[in-house]
Parts: structure tokens; sequence; C-alpha cells
């Protein structure tokens, strides 16, 4: 049994498909809409499964030769006309308020969603793929809204009309009753046999799509990686590949499909032709009570014809509520306790007191680490991949939670901070720029909310973005994200005047010069040592040449501080500072 498997077991003994209806029952079926609701349906049934027996006598008033009654015929044409009316009336209440319904159900399953999004460790963002939860939060709320509302409603409607019509046709006559129920006994066997085969096809299609799409990506995002390996070739047989399995599967998938309508208008047509003939020829019905008893043997057949497709999208609906249900379900961040303090003009000061951590309990990642930084110093961390650099700033941010030992800032214990004075008191400057879609100056007031066109200009000198920014189309009110292209290093640049504005007392450069040019790059160096004066500064770096005049630098390796002094002073030891530093210097000047 895979693994995928039993995930996927555990996930349904977590929800059972009761549990997952009771809760969303909050959320789909409010008073106010779905009492009128209800009510829309069951008049709007009731208008259908009355149609055809005044359209029976209606018909009866005028067959035969001088046997029409012209009163009872205006008489039941008008009542028709009334009930017509009426039935269209509640047709598009229903309609009105099951949409109505479903959307403020999808607007509340996201906003709950997203409530607990907001408070999600950074743990569950690093061990889940972003697309999945980008999938649950909007595709997976859109399918219980049209699903289990919509679905739901239908299934009532259709449960009205199988009962409604039963009765009518009781009363017409049993023995014609029985003859629509064996030929609709053979339509509904006749189209689950066939949805049962189109959905397997249908699932391989759309398995194909997600694989064409991944593919499709994959090679976009890639481009220059393709081109520069000569793979255009490659990764064409592999598009065609999946393209024409998919063609092949799509085509099943259709053909299959498309045999439900005809076959069972067939069977039905058969119901129609056995009404006709037992009527007629055995029970001795009237013209009209055919009639009759046709429209409801179709009204009677219809909701299993399409009671397949109304299950699978209730299903369908459930199943995602429960991939919903189960990111709600997450543990969120702790809360801060009740004698959390807030900081405020914090000196900067920063100690690690025989820190341990680790993302797995099994595999330790930091292992007794201890470091006192006095207020105002630069402190530079370098290390191979995976030394645990970045760690150290996630854990001081309390991004993750340390295992045992004690970070303090200005000798409190930061677990006795509340998280949002703590992260006040940080500026972060990371590799990857993050930008949201508005104006230039939107984004670089993120970092403060009251800012000044004054104080954001002034940032933006400060970063050295303010010169690129004027030469934009609209300067500061530049709209990011229509048709606007800016390089990595100007996205960069904007993300620092970000940090620059906020102005906090401690500053984390985390790899914040690695993706910029070397010309930009002594640019935006003058600034940050500018930035960092009088201002306690951590700085993970890639290029050693951009920390040298730290004073302290920590060389991390497997968790732990290996080496740690001044750059002179490592590069006497010949350690792993040293090794370090001449494999890059090595490496820049084969490049040259």
């Amino acid at each position: 049994m895979s693994k995928q498997t039993v995930s996927k077991e555990k996930e349904q003994e977590r929800y059972s498909t009761f549990q997952v209806l009771s809760r969303l029952a909050k959320y789909t079926f409010r008073p106010s809409l779905f009492v009128p609701l209800i009510t829309a349906v069951i008049i709007s049934g009731a208008v259908d499964i009355t149609m055809p027996t005044l359209m029976g006598k209606a018909i009866d008033a005028i067959v035969g030769p001088g046997n029409v009654n012209f009163a009872y015929v205006l008489k039941a044409a008008t009542t028709m006309l009334i009930f017509y009316i009426v039935g269209a009336g509640m047709n598009y209440v229903f309609n009105m308020l099951s949409n109505k319904s479903a959307n403020r159900a999808v607007r509340d399953i996201r906003r709950d969603a997203y409530d607990k999004l907001s408070i999600l460790p950074l743990k569950y963002y690093d061990t889940k793929a972003h697309g999945d939860i980008q999938s649950r939060f909007i595709n997976d709320a859109d399918m219980v809204g049209d699903g289990l509302v919509q679905g739901v409603a239908q299934l009532l409607s259709g449960i009205i009309n199988i009962v409604g019509s039963l009765i009518f046709m009781l009363i017409l006559s049993p023995v014609v009753t029985l003859a629509v129920l064996v030929v609709t006994s053979i339509t509904f066997l006749t189209a689950s046999a066939i949805t049962k085969m189109s959905n397997k096809y249908f699932r391989a299609q759309q398995a194909l799509v997600g694989r064409l799409n991944g593919l499709s990506e994959e090679l976009i995002q890639g481009a220059k990686t393709v081109k520069l390996f000569n793979y255009e070739k490659r990764s064409q047989q592999r598009f065609d590949e999946i393209n024409g399995e998919l063609n092949i599967t799509g085509r099943r998938a259709q053909f299959a499909g498309a045999l439900t309508n005809p076959t069972t208008r067939f069977v039905n047509h058969l119901a129609y032709i056995s009404v006709g003939v037992v009527g007629g020829a055995i029970a001795g019905i009237s013209a009209g009570g055919i009639s009759s008893f046709i429209v409801y043997s179709n009204l009677f057949a219809k909701p299993f014809n399409d009671l397949t497709s109304i299950a699978t999208q209730i299903m369908t609906a459930i199943a995602s509520a429960r991939r919903i249900f189960e990111v709600m379900d997450e543990t969120g961040t702790e809360e801060d306790a009740n004698d959390s303090v807030e900081i405020e003009n914090s000196e900067g000061r920063v100690d690690f007191e025989a820190v341990n951590f680790s993302y797995e309990p099994s595999h330790p990642l930091i292992r007794d680490f201890s470091l006192s930084v006095e207020p105002g110093s630069t402190v530079a961390i370098v290390g191979p991949t995976g030394a645990g650099k970045t760690t150290i700033v996630n854990l001081l941010m309390r991004f993750y939670e340390i295992d045992s030992g004690a970070i303090k800032l200005d000798n409190i214990d930061i677990r006795n901070i509340k998280r949002e004075s703590l992260r006040r008191s940080f500026g972060m400057v990371l590799q990857d720029s993050w930008l949201f879609e508005g104006t230039v100056r939107e984004n670089i007031a993120y970092g403060k909310e009251d800012a000044s066109d004054e104080e954001i200009e002034a940032a933006s000198k400060f970063a050295h973005a303010h010169s690129f920014i004027s030469k934009l189309e609209k300067g500061y009110d530049t709209y990011i994200g229509e048709g606007t292209t800016l390089s990595h290093g100007q996205m960069q640049l904007i993300t620092i005047a970000r940090t620059v504005l906020a102005n906090p007392p401690v500053i984390i450069l985390d790899e914040a010069t690695s993706a910029i040019d070397t010309v930009t790059e002594r640019r935006i160096q003058r600034a940050f040592e500018k930035m960092m004066q009088n201002r306690t500064s951590f700085v993970i770096a890639h290029r050693l040449s951009t920390i040298q005049r730290a004073d302290i630098i920590l060389v991390m390796d497997a968790g732990r501080v290996v080496e740690q002094g001044k750059h002179e002073e490592l590069l006497e030891k010949k350690g792993l500072y040293y090794k370090l530093y001449n494999s890059q210097y090595a490496s820049e000047d084969e490049q040259e």
C-alpha cells in the first residue's frame, strides 16, 4: 500500500462524511436563505407535477369531433399560464438563492481558511507545496460552493419530482406505472454503467492535464536552462508524448461521456412507447391521460439520469471540504502569554544561550549554540549550505521555537516578548525580493504604513533606488504588476528601501546582495554600511568580500560554530573559513 493511499485513508478516518456535512452546515445552510430556497423548490416542484394533469384534462376536453369544451379549455389554459408564471418565478428565486448561498459559503470558507493561514507557523509553509495550499484556498472552496449547495438543491428538486410523479402516476394507473418503473430501472443502470466508464477516462484525462501543465510551467520557468543545454528537441518530445496521450484519452472520455445522453434518451423513448401501448391497449387510459403519463414518466426518469452526476458533484465537494478542514485544523502559532512584554527602542543586545534546535527530532541541526552580541555590533555568519546560517535568523525572529536554551533581546527572553513587538525590532532584507501588486510607493511604505512622501523618497535615496524609480513612467506611482518590468536588482533595491524606512534597531541581511551585479552591490554596500551604523546587524553572506569589516565572523558547519573571529584572524587559522575564502576567490579568478 502506497504512502499516498495510507494518507488518504487516515484523512477519511479523521473526517467522516457525516462530520464534514455537519461542519459545512454552518456555511451552507443559513435559515434566512435555506428556508426560502426550500420553499421555492417545493413550489416549483409542485407546479411541475401539477401541470401534466392540467394538460391531460385539457387534451381530453378537445378530443373527439364536436366534443370541444371551450370553456374548460380556456379555464385550463388560464390556470396553466398562471402556473407557468409562478413556476418561472420560483425557478428564478431558486437559482438566485442557490447562487447567493453558494457565493456566501465560498466567501466564509475562504475567510476562515485565510484567517487560519495567517496564524500558521512558518513550518507549515516550509513543509507544504505552495500550489497545493492555493488550490485548497481557491479551487476546493469553489467546489464546495458549486457542488454542495447547488448539488444538494438539485438533489432535493429531483426527489420532489420523483415522489410527486410516482404518486400521480399511481393515481392514473398502477399498471402503466409498473411499466415505467421497469424502463426507468434500465435507464438508471445504463446511465450508471456509462458514467462509471466515462469517469475512468475523465480522471485519466485530468491527470494528464496536470502533467502537461506541470511540464509547461517547468519549461517556461526554466527557458534559459532549456536553451543553455540545447534541451529544446527533448523537451518537445516530452511535450508531444504527453500531449498525444492526452489527445487519445480525451477522445475516449468525450466519446464515453457523449454516450450518456443519446442512450438514456433512447431508453426514455422506450418508456414513452410502453406508456402508449400499455396505457391505450391494456389500461384503457384516455389520450389526455397518456399525455400526462408521458410527461410524468419523463419527470420521474430525469432525476435518475442526473443522479450519478449530482452524486459525483456532491462527493467531490465533500472531498474538497475535507482538504479545507485539514488546513483549518492545523495547529496555529501559540498565542503570546498574558504577561508578555512590549519592547520599545531596543538597544540591540542579543544573546544565544546553549540553544538547541531541530526541524525533525531525529536530525538535530543547531547544537549547544551560544553567542553574545553587543549593541551596535556587526555579526557575519558564513558556512557551507545546510550549516544552519538562516536557521539562526529564523529562531531569532521566532519563526520557529527552539528546543532548549534561550535567546534574549536586551536581556529579555524573546519567548516573553510579544511577537509583533519583537519583529518590529528587526528589519530583514532577503535574497528573494518580494513585491506585491501596487505602486512603488505602496511597496516601500509596507515598512511603515503612515510614512510621508518625503520619508519614502529619503529611504529610496538611501538605498540608491531613487534614481531608477524617478525614470519610471509614473515614478513612485508606477503600478507594479501591469506591464511594468523591473530587474531583480531593482526589485531588491525597493525591498532595501522598505527596510530603511522601517528604521529597526536590528538589521538582518540574508544573502541580500547575492542576486545583484557587482557594480550595484558596491553602491548598496555603502548604503548598508550607513544603515548598520550604531545598529546591531546580522549578515548572512555568500560573497565573503562583503563581510570583511564585520566585528565578528561566525563560521558554521553542521549546526555548530566551528570558528569565530575577525577576517584576518580567521585567515591566519587556515581552517574552514580559509578554505571557503580561497575556493571562492579561485572560482572568481577562473570565471574571469
